[in-house]
């Protein structure tokens, strides 16, 4: 058998062949994704799978080392997966973005009204929703930041394979106001993506998922969306639920490919939360770094690890994206820290509401 790696557009291709013919394979997606306001290269693992008669042999797990080493050469700083349950802890990957979901009644969301003109959406939007699109998710850890130039579109529901239908709000003069990406399937009305801002947007959004649930005769509207996004503030006059699920090594995902190179990318949103001119040392199974503060900036120093955090690189991946609290990780043993830097951990490494919109999804 040959391991093949083969650079294609937006990523790679890391396959096992055997008599010329593909075996084992998986498709690493170049993406750049949102920690806070820093952004780290990520490699998005998709597409995993093995040919039948070739299964149970450790194939699948020789060509995602492949991959892990493939993303370390080429610069990558954080994987990213959304996996099955109870697979791929055993390569450092541990999930780090929940799951969020909003449900309302459709009698109640029949409450509102249409306030703006709705048509459906077409390819000569896409810069338009780009920009509405990377303004709202300015700072939300997890979303992906969305290049007008390379970026391919939102046509994708809330699932892998899910189809999808768009409607744009505009304004008089054609200009979207904002936009909903729904599952154009007939068992459910879901969204998978809403963005805009303000009652109008809102309300004309809601009022055409509405007018979708009656049509389909479902009894309630779900949305894949964090419960501090506006649009989930604006539901909750009219009643809705939230809900936010954490799975067990399942779902989305991720380590860290490179930690110095991640650390790097992060240094502009730890920056906006250190005090002081104290140091930190972190100490993790891929190395060591030191964090300083010196003249009011965060930088990496220089110095080797003498003391500080020590903790595996999957455990801080979680407390970058805002995952789990320092304090539960204490608690757990999965991180030791001198008492004096507890206070810090606390401010460095908050909980957020992290989210990856389902079109992103790889």
């Amino acid at each position: 058998m040959e391991l093949q790696e083969k650079r294609e557009p937006g990523g790679w291709k890391v396959e096992l062949m055997r008599e010329g013919r593909s075996i084992s394979r998986l498709w690493i997606v170049d993406v750049q994704m949102r920690i806070g306001a820093g952004v780290v290269k990520v490699g998005g693992i998709a597409g995993v799978g093995t040919d039948r008669q070739y299964r149970n042999q450790g194939l699948a797990s020789r060509v995602l080392e492949a991959s892990l080493a493939l993303m370390l050469r080429e610069g990558y700083e954080v994987s990213v997966l959304f996996g099955i349950q109870d697979f791929y802890h055993r390569f450092g990957f541990a999930t780090c973005i929940p799951e969020h979901n909003l449900r309302l009644d459709t009698c109640d969301a029949e409450r509102v009204s249409k306030q703006l003109r709705l048509r459906p959406y077409r390819k000569a939007d896409r810069a338009a929703i780009t920009r509405l699109y990377n303004r709202q998710n300015e700072g939300r850890t997890g979303s992906v930041v969305r290049d007008p130039k390379t970026w391919k579109g939102i046509e994708k529901g809330s699932g892998f394979g899910v189809e999808a239908g768009i409607q744009v709000a505009v304004n008089g003069a054609d200009q979207v106001q904002g936009y909903v990406v729904y599952d154009a399937v007939p068992d459910r009305c879901r969204a998978a993506e809403l963005g805009g801002q303000g009652a109008p947007v809102f309300d004309t959004l809601l009022w055409f998922l509405a007018r979708r649930a009656v049509e389909l005769r479902r009894e309630q509207i779900s949305l894949s969306l964090p419960p501090d996004h506006p649009f989930a503030h604006h539901c909750r006059p009219l009643g809705c639920k939230v809900e936010t699920q954490y799975p067990r090594n399942a779902g989305p995902m991720g380590r860290i490919i490179n930690l110095q190179g991640c650390m790097e990318k992060v240094l502009p949103e730890l920056g906006r939360r250190w005090q002081g001119t104290q140091s930190l040392g972190i100490k993790t199974d891929l190395g060591a770094c030191v964090l300083q503060g010196q003249r009011g900036r965060l930088r990496l120093g220089q110095e080797p690890f003498r003391s500080g955090l020590r903790l595996g690189q999957e455990t801080l991946l979680q407390l970058l994206m805002g995952y789990c609290a320092p304090g539960e990780l204490l608690a757990a043993g999965r991180l030791q820290a001198p008492r004096p830097c507890h206070a810090l951990l606390e401010r460095l490494f908050p909980l957020t509401q992290a989210h990856m919109w389902w079109p992103d999804r790889f």
